[in-house]
């Protein structure tokens, strides 16, 4: 258990560092603004559902007979769901949450005739109980029931088998170093920085919080977290426009912090820190703004890389007051217009479902599964989708990500391996204001754009 547990660690050191330091820019946005300098409160727009933004080709209602492809049938195309539920050291909710956004996805696309004269279905739903992830997959694999899978978890280590066995599988994007190069795997966030990479977004925030001097968190239990928390010090002393410096650094942190970070508070108080970025977990950042509280250092702005639960702010308020939170795909609170965002609203509360962030994730893999299928053709199996999805050079899934290039973005880089044209970035962030979520960038271009990595003022976006 011990070494699952430091596995679980290191994953979430990898789902802290993906939004804030390693995305990239892509010049496949179809909205721009002019930048501004100044942070926005904008009102959050959740409008109903918009026109879908997958254009169908003609032969998507085309129904072709299939033999011998798993999962397949002149009914349904059915799919695996492997991921947390029992054993969660999060306590969060991760496979429920994740199935409704699949099967929201499911509802939507089957209520306008499936696919190929098909509906889609999940015919397998599986708790990896933490630490099952390859037994379950090779479940998979053997049983040969389903066309594709999806996954949801924090220890990944089946995916290298799924990948082998040509299963075409969607996952939550925080282990970038299980996806790396395996062509039949495809998270919800491409594979990009391997660790320690520089990135605009959080000496953004600091300036946009007038902060000057930043401190940097992180757990010492493994490599990742380590490069994670020095991506954030590299960031800030490549930027000395933000304005700020590093104050405190520490990435020796106990994992879950089970003796508290008081002394720790105490020396970033000695050393005047106004700002904190961190690699940890949402609890974890409870604990450490409970502390700043404790210590009377309610003015500390928080960046955090992995608290976006509106539920869970809502129940600490108001102890996230203006702090920014990283989002990996476009916010709840964004404009609707152009994208599937409105879908997604519409069939989760039809569903009777509350949309959260392992939703959305699970909304995004499916949709990816989907194109992935009108681009194979009706006469489809397993490596023709795989392939085909494979061939797609600006995937969005319905405008909630920045483009994907997937015949590229399976490979991942370091900072001194970083291609010319990954030197940008393009990201979302929000800002608690009042105990809701509203987006820094306007509603209607809610992504932060740097085309190279110079300094500049961001560039907001939308993404079709």
């Amino acid at each position: 258990m011990k070494s699952n547990l430091i596995k679980c660690a290191s994953a979430l050191a990898v789902l802290s560092c993906l939004a804030p330091a390693c995305s990239n820019s892509d010049s496949s946005s179809t909205t721009t603004a002019a930048a501004v300098t100044t942070t926005g409160v904008p009102t959050p727009d959740t409008g109903g559902s918009e026109p879908s933004t997958t254009a169908a080709p003609s032969n998507r209602d085309v129904f072709k007979p299939i033999t011998g492809v798993p999962g397949v049938s002149d009914k349904e195309i059915g799919y695996a769901v492997i991921g947390t539920r029992s054993n969660n050291p999060l306590g969060t909710c991760i496979l429920d949450c994740y199935l409704d956004g699949i099967k929201a996805y499911f509802a939507f696309r089957n209520s306008e005739g499936g696919i190929y004269g098909r509906q889609l279905v999940v015919n397998q739903e599986i708790d990896d109980e933490l630490a099952n992830n390859q037994a379950r997959a090779l479940d998979i694999v053997s049983n040969n029931k389903s066309f594709g899978s999806f996954n949801a978890t924090l220890l990944s280590s089946g995916w290298g088998d799924l990948d082998s066995a040509g299963i075409p599988t969607y996952t939550w994007g925080i282990q970038p170093a299980d996806s790396a190069n395996r062509l039949h795997i495809f998270p919800s966030i491409a594979t990009m920085c391997s660790g320690g990479c520089t990135s605009h977004l959080m000496p953004y925030a600091a300036k946009s919080a007038g902060a000057k001097h930043v401190a940097a968190l992180g757990y010492g239990v493994t490599e990742n977290s380590k490069t994670c928390v020095a991506g954030y010090k590299n960031s800030v002393t490549k930027f000395p426009e933000g304005g700020a410096d590093i104050a405190y650094f520490n990435d020796n942190l106990a994992f879950g912090l089970p003796n508290g970070i008081g002394p720790e508070v105490t020396a970033m108080k000695a050393a005047n820190v106004d700002f904190i970025a961190t690699c940890m977990d949402l609890n974890a950042m409870k604990t450490l703004a409970q502390e700043l509280h404790r210590q009377g250092m309610d003015n500390v702005t928080l960046y955090h890389p992995n608290t976006y639960n509106q539920k869970f702010v809502t129940d600490a308020d108001p102890l996230f007051e203006g702090d920014f939170v990283s989002v990996g795909f476009l916010p709840f609170e964004a404009d609707t217009a152009g994208t599937t965002l409105g879908e997604f609203l519409t069939w989760m509360e039809k569903a009777g479902k509350t949309p959260s962030e392992l939703a959305m994730v699970g909304w995004i893999n499916a949709s990816i599964a989907f194109e992935g299928l009108l681009a194979a053709g009706p006469e489809f199996d397993r490596t023709k989708v795989t392939d085909a999805t494979n061939a797609l050079t600006a995937d969005t899934a319905g405008g909630l990500l920045k483009p994907i290039n997937w015949s590229t973005d399976h490979a991942p880089y370091t900072e001194s391996t970083r291609p010319a044209d990954k030197q940008g970035e393009c990201v979302t962030l929000v800002r608690v204001t009042k105990g809701k979520f509203v987006t820094v960038a306007p509603p209607a271009t809610p992504w932060m754009c740097w085309a190279s990595g110079e300094w500049s003022d961001p560039e907001f976006k939308a993404f079709k």
